[in-house]
């Protein structure tokens, strides 16, 4: 590159940095000010719904490649039986929330006059 394009190019190279760290400043900033739950009141969110669930899945997911072939298989037709009991489950409690098909009406003709 000619010497006047060189400088110009360094130029906008330092503007560059210094707009990206103070951008990064500014986010460091910002999140050192947030409330603890993003912009929430800082009341704490509910745990997990079914933490027992969410441990089993955690540590199927951890011994995933540690188990046998045999036992993989095994472990994966008990997680598929336990979601298709859960789905289940969840179709019942659905059908149970839904309102009652509407009966059909009983319509009289009313003579006019």
């Amino acid at each position: 590159m000619p010497e006047p394009d060189r400088e110009a190019y360094e130029a906008a190279e330092k503007l560059v940095r210094e707009a990206q760290e103070r951008a990064e400043a500014a986010a460091r900033r910002a999140a050192s000010e947030a409330p603890p739950n993003g912009w929430g009141s800082g009341t704490t969110p509910p745990s997990n719904a079914f933490p027992d669930l969410g441990a089993l899945l955690g540590l199927v997911d951890g011994l995933r490649d540690q188990l046998p072939p045999e036992l993989a298989r095994q472990v994966a037709d008990a997680l598929r039986e336990l979601l298709i009991a859960i789905r289940a489950v969840l179709d019942y409690t659905i059908d149970r929330l839904e309102p009652p098909p509407l009966s059909e009406r009983e319509v009289q003709d009313i003579p006019i006059r």
